[in-house]
């Protein structure tokens, strides 16, 4: 068995699984050094996941923010 053989012990369903880890890891603002996976295929997974769940994290702060009045450039009334 070569080493390239012996990495590839992943699947499809693994892979998304390690996306959805990282998704919700980003959402929830846990830092992304927090990556639980050594092997450098389910790493990336999971690292994909995570640079959308803090996307998103930041894309729904930001909106919560306006609906609030807080956005950048908005001055609260006294």
């Amino acid at each position: 068995m070569s080493h390239r053989d012996n990495d590839q012990h992943w699947s499809l369903e693994s892979l998304t699984k390690a996306y959805q880890q990282g998704y919700m890891a980003g959402l929830a603002g846990h830092a992304s050094d927090t990556l639980p996976f050594a092997d450098s295929i389910p790493a990336a997974a999971w690292e994909a996941g995570w640079v959308d769940g803090e996307g998103q994290r930041r894309l729904s702060a930001e909106k919560l923010n306006r609906a609030h009045g807080n956005a950048p450039g908005v001055k609260k009334r006294a």
